[in-house]
């Protein structure tokens, strides 16, 4: 029996992000394939049924509040390795990244890095944050002795970053909740209704941040408008606008609905009714929302960078150039003029979604942690 201390920090419930619901359902997994071994949970928040992943796992809270770099580093280098020699724990796991500071070198750990964004592009960061990431990982991927990320193309940018093999680093896939498939006619009417006033409509999904391009969706969205396009834009994410929106956007602003952040059934509904995932960003560790699209019947019109054309495969309604505003537009007139390519873009998408799923990242995820207990005694990369 192996006593396996887990990173539980991005489990915050009512608000998961992207790596947080890669936490929640790996863990989950890993828990369940595991059951002959104890594991702890290290959160910093009162306790919550989120965080009761199974009977063979103890949940302990660090009161300090990791939501600023050094209150990180006190988290992860003072308060985390006292707790774990304490509960005299085996290894660590953590699916965000940081490692267990002040441990010894062979202690076991291992790491998720979901993508180096904050290296290609520091600027899309708070400084203070930015100089936390580029002074913090690249000691962990070199120094975990498990290094996984969720896409072939950021483990060859790891590589390549931080001058470290491409064999060893593990891929653990994301994969679309179960809650996303796709609606009755009836359920679409509804979703109409409940977000666009009625209307048909193409969502975005995700954070409102600088890498998601939402200022080239939106001109591409007002373009498509001028030239006639019927359908409106939904944007889910937190809804504030940060500067005066470009004059030929602000002139279609009634036909741009911001639904905010949503709960994960209305999140569903809110994809599952729409005419096509329009999603843009500049740069992704792996992209969820192209998945979960695909999972509810919904055609995916996204970006040909980074990880996003290998999480589609062929799947993808149109692959698209993030800074061509015009070809983004075409997409989206092609998205409601093509009933037929529609169709086919989204049996593509269901056949593509299928080839993901938890239960094998959950797998996935329990073989790289077995690799991690039998090479306890070994070195990381640093």
């Amino acid at each position: 029996m192996a006593r396996i201390a887990l990173n539980g920090r991005l489990l915050v419930p009512g608000k998961l992000e992207g790596i947080g619901t890669f936490t929640l359902h790996c863990l989950r997994e890993l828990v369940a394939r595991r059951p002959n071994d104890a594991f702890l949970l290290v959160v910093d928040r009162p306790d919550d049924a989120m965080f009761h992943l199974g009977p063979n796992v103890e949940v302990r809270r660090i009161c300090v509040p990791g939501r600023r770099p050094w209150l990180l580093w006190w988290w992860f280098n003072v308060s985390l390795p006292r707790m774990l020699r304490q509960w005299q724990a085996d290894a660590w796991v953590s699916l965000e990244g940081p490692l267990a500071g002040n441990m010894r070198p062979s202690f076991p750990q291992l790491a998720v890095i979901h993508d180096l964004n904050f290296e290609h592009h520091p600027e899309w960061l708070p400084k203070t944050w930015a100089n936390y990431y580029r002074s913090t990982f690249p000691g962990i991927a070199r120094n975990a002795h498990v290094l996984c990320t969720v896409s072939a193309h950021s483990a060859k940018d790891l590589a390549a970053t931080y001058g470290i093999p491409r064999d060893p680093i593990r891929i653990v896939p994301n994969a679309a909740s179960e809650l996303f498939r796709p609606l009755t006619s009836a359920q679409r009417h509804t979703a109409q209704a409940t977000f666009c006033g009625g209307h048909a409509y193409f969502v975005f999904v995700g954070s409102l941040h600088p890498r998601k391009n939402l200022d080239g969706l939106l001109r591409a969205f007002a373009a498509y408008v001028r030239e006639g396009g019927r359908c409106d834009l939904l944007v889910v994410g937190e809804a504030m606008w940060r500067g005066e929106p470009r004059p030929e956007v602000a002139a279609c602003a009634g036909r741009i609905h911001w639904a905010g952040r949503l709960e994960r059934d209305a999140l569903a509904g809110a994809v599952g009714g729409a005419e096509g995932l329009v999603f843009v960003p500049w740069f992704e560790g792996f992209g969820i929302p192209v998945l979960e699209a695909m999972a509810a019947g919904v055609p995916v019109v996204c970006s040909n960078t980074t990880s996003l054309p290998e999480v589609c495969g062929d799947a993808a309604f149109a692959l698209v150039d993030p800074a061509d505003v015009a070809a983004i537009a075409a997409a989206m007139h092609a998205l409601e003029s093509q009933p037929e390519r529609r169709e086919e873009a989204i049996g593509r998408g269901a056949a593509r979604v299928a080839s993901f799923s938890w239960r094998r990242s959950g797998e996935l995820l329990d073989a790289a942690v077995t690799e991690l207990l039998s090479n306890a005694s070994g070195p990381g990369r640093g």
